[in-house]
């Protein structure tokens, strides 16, 4: 019987074949990892629980971290796997932290990295925190629609990895619902953290369109510079932006629409037209002034400008105490 080839997806990367429970994975420094069940596949590769292994280690069921797998042959792993160890190291993300005052920060550290071959395939792999439910998923569960001082407050968290992001030289460019992950810490349920770091690139301060990398990204957030190829900070506050607007329950004008200039230049006439953008968002709700703001304040930058975090994180704070009444 002819052996199954496992296709392409439509993405261009081909899926791994399973690995076994209980695989052990040695990372670059030696440590070694157990695979528990797989949790879930991404665009790209597939997602297991994973725990610490030693020779003494006794059969357990607790798994606290989890390792994403891809083939050696596909690219967004390999992308993210270096973002981490370039960006993400423990020590540097704490002190971001501090220096900020944060209690918590939704910025995730790497922890180990490595390769693997099994049935003479070769796997890269991410050893990751674990987290929790994603925000798209609540968002659904909500009937689409969160309620403002939450979408506010989600606005916060997410302003502040960029920050940190940016702060390294780097744009997100894939900020969405399912990127947004809740933490497992029962101290602080509320926080959030943004993962998936596979279209990660270095910021450009330069309008200059590449079309090889036209349109990367998801296509209903994409920043107006994305569209053109070029990756910029002002580029992910448009994003985030985008999703901060469905979240108050909007659809957004081309959400439905999968061609990717069409989507452009429904972006670019919006954007033009703050006002009648949202009020085709809101229909007959009030329009958040906080919204508006944010977005007057996004389409105010310059290509190259770094933003004001602080002024972006005041307008959300303020937006929270007037949904708060206080």
């Amino acid at each position: 019987m002819a052996k199954l080839v496992k296709k392409p997806r439509k993405n261009g990367y081909k899926l791994p074949d399973p690995l076994p429970l209980g695989e052990i994975l040695e990372d670059i420094n030696k440590k070694k990892w157990i695979l528990g069940p797989s949790i879930g596949k991404g665009g790209f590769g597939e997602i297991y629980s994973a725990r610490e292994y030693t020779e003494s280690s006794k059969p357990s069921k607790q798994y606290p971290y989890v390792i994403k797998i891809e083939p050696h042959a596909n690219g967004p792993l390999f992308v993210e796997m270096h973002f981490y160890m370039r960006n993400a190291k423990p020590d540097e993300v704490d002190a971001f932290r501090l220096s900020k005052k944060m209690h918590h920060f939704g910025m995730p550290k790497y922890i180990a990295s490595g390769s693997h071959q099994h049935d003479k395939q070769k796997y890269r792999f991410l050893v990751m925190e674990k987290f929790g439910s994603d925000i798209w998923k609540l968002f659904l569960e909500n009937n689409r629609k969160f309620p403002p001082v939450t979408v506010f407050k989600l606005g916060i968290q997410i302003l502040d990895v960029l920050e940190y992001i940016h702060s390294k030289g780097y744009v997100h460019a894939d900020i969405k619902g399912a990127n947004i992950l809740l933490g497992e810490d029962s101290k602080n349920p509320k926080q959030v953290y943004l993962v998936d770091f596979g279209l990660a690139s270095h910021f450009s301060s330069l309008l200059k369109p590449d079309p090889k990398k036209a349109h990367n990204g998801t296509i209903e957030y994409t920043s107006r510079d994305a569209h053109l190829g070029v990756q910029t900070r002002r580029g992910d506050l448009e994003i985030l932006a985008y999703n901060l607007i469905q979240w108050l329950g909007c659809r957004l004008p081309w959400e439905e629409n999968l061609d990717p200039a069409s989507v452009q230049n429904s972006k670019n006439q919006y954007m033009n037209d703050i006002e009648q953008f949202l009020k085709t968002c809101f229909k007959n709700e009030k329009v958040p002034k906080t919204v508006a703001n944010i977005l007057k304040y996004i389409t105010s930058l310059e290509v190259g400008d770094t933003p004001d975090y602080e002024h972006l994180r005041k307008i959300l704070a303020d937006g929270i105490k007037a949904e708060s009444g206080s």
